[in-house]
């Protein structure tokens, strides 16, 4: 157990936090049906927009935050443009390779510290901030999910070319996706650098990428909440194997991925789910009608 008073306990939620802030930003590019691979790119890029800042033009550090957002967000939509006319597997790894540039070329300039990144950074972001983050982005998210753009986002995920015949701009709205789901992004890796002392371009690793990918195609594209859950499952058990070595955690999101593909497509907040859980409850004699099998139920209504 965590005793979440402990600095050590603060640094590893605060850790936690920041993978799901990842999560929740590949959920945005989920809903319209894009495979985004350039989510890790977009958070080192936010960290060393932010950290510069701060450290180089001696901004502050909630104006160095907004700063790496919105220049995250930009770059995304400039070169996001000419990602987003691929299809397929051709966008993910053109998304792929957009993110690996961002991080190759900030490991060969010599403004940014090279590969031995950058030592000092004030560490004034405390997992309290990341968790009001994390609950700002979950309440703004809900809000897209009941509004006409988030109906037209799950359309394009079901089938693009009949949500176009129907009058859905998917160019704008997959552009707008994109974008956001950067921004996201950069806002992460910023209010990370900012709780740690040290970056490097080797944090922005394609490990992170496969860990935070794993916990967004479990979380599914149903509903946000189901990154939530499993950001915070997977991340907690992570924590417990300790250091168990990459073998082990390999097959942990190896196992788990094929366990919900296989039974619940749609990720953690399946209807399947609910109605497995409610089935168990019947079983167990703990009736039909519990809060849990109703708040699964009702997570991902359309």
């Amino acid at each position: 157990m965590f005793n979440w008073l402990d600095p050590y306990s603060q640094f590893v939620g605060g850790s936690l936090l920041v993978d799901v802030l990842l999560v929740l930003s590949l959920f945005v590019v989920f809903q319209c049906g894009v495979l985004s691979l350039a989510s890790v790119g977009f958070c080192a890029t936010g960290a060393y927009i932010g950290t510069l800042l701060s450290m180089k033009g001696h901004w502050p550090v909630p104006l160095c935050i907004i700063a790496a957002t919105l220049g995250t967000g930009l770059l995304a939509l400039i070169f996001g443009r000419l990602v987003l006319r691929l299809k397929g597997i051709y966008l993910a790894l053109g998304s792929f390779a957009l993110g690996q540039v961002c991080v190759l070329i900030i490991a060969n300039i010599d403004y940014t510290g090279g590969n031995e990144g950058i030592v000092g950074i004030p560490t004034e972001v405390g997992m309290t901030t990341l968790a009001v983050t994390v609950v700002v982005c979950c309440v703004l998210l809900q809000v897209l999910h009941q509004s006409r753009a988030g109906r037209a986002l799950r359309s394009m995920r079901l089938d693009d070319r009949v949500a176009a015949g129907v009058g859905v701009n998917t160019a704008m709205y997959r552009t707008w996706a994109f974008t956001a789901s950067a921004a996201i992004a950069g806002m992460a890796g910023a209010m990370d650098a900012f709780r740690t002392v040290t970056i490097s371009p080797s944090q922005y690793s394609f490990t992170l990428l496969v860990e935070i990918l794993a916990m967004a195609m479990i979380g599914g594209s149903f509903h946000w909440s189901g990154g939530l859950v499993a950001a915070f499952a997977i991340g907690l058990v992570r924590q417990k194997l300790g250091d168990t070595g990459p073998l082990v955690q390999g097959l942990l999101y190896g196992g788990l991925l094929v366990v919900v593909m296989l039974l619940l497509p749609e990720g953690v907040v399946d209807r399947r789910l609910a109605r497995i859980i409610r089935r168990l409850a019947r079983r167990l004699g703990l009736g039909t009608h519990t809060g849990i099998t109703g708040d699964l139920a009702s997570a991902g209504g359309r």
